[in-house]
């Protein structure tokens, strides 16, 4: 079962962790704080952060946001995750381990809990000697009833 930390909510309580890890507090890293804080429960590229800051290109070096949101990773405070083809993303959650599934219809990002598949990779221990770990990666797959399937028929369905 995935643990379960301190969710932290505000920018001020992810400055303080920036801090209790020794690191500089810039102006950067406040904006940083800023969004991630007004996005809690979103996944989000590093380049998102950069849109959602909403300054002058060059204000908000990507060096900078990677380090940062590699900061709170390291803290266990965020958790970063590669959903298809596309760039990583991040989100704050205070579930410190599980599983994300992603709808290829709709773009839907749904937090699944380890134990959901706890039987599953047992299985693959046992069977193939193999210990899977999927926590960096996403399911990828199609709602049953994705809200963006084609005429109301069920996402899977081969006629549409």
């Amino acid at each position: 079962m995935g643990t379960l930390v301190a969710m932290v909510e505000t920018d001020t309580e992810l400055i303080a962790a920036l801090r209790s890890a020794g690191l500089r507090i810039t102006g950067q890293r406040r904006l940083i704080c800023a969004v991630l804080a007004q996005s809690a429960g979103e996944h989000l590229s590093a380049a998102d952060i950069i849109e959602r800051v909403g300054r002058p290109t060059g204000t908000l070096d990507l060096s900078t946001v990677y380090r940062t949101l590699e900061a709170f990773e390291e803290l266990g405070l965020l958790h970063h995750v590669h959903l298809g083809h596309g760039p990583g993303i991040y989100h704050l959650s205070e579930r410190a381990d599980h599983h994300h599934l992603l709808c290829e219809r709709c773009g839907v990002v749904e937090d699944l809990p380890l134990e959901a598949l706890e039987n599953s990779f047992v299985e693959i221990a046992t069977d193939y000697g193999f210990v899977p770990d999927a926590l960096h990666f996403a399911i990828l797959g199609r709602h049953v009833k994705c809200p963006r399937s084609k005429n109301g028929r069920l996402a899977g369905s081969d006629n549409q």
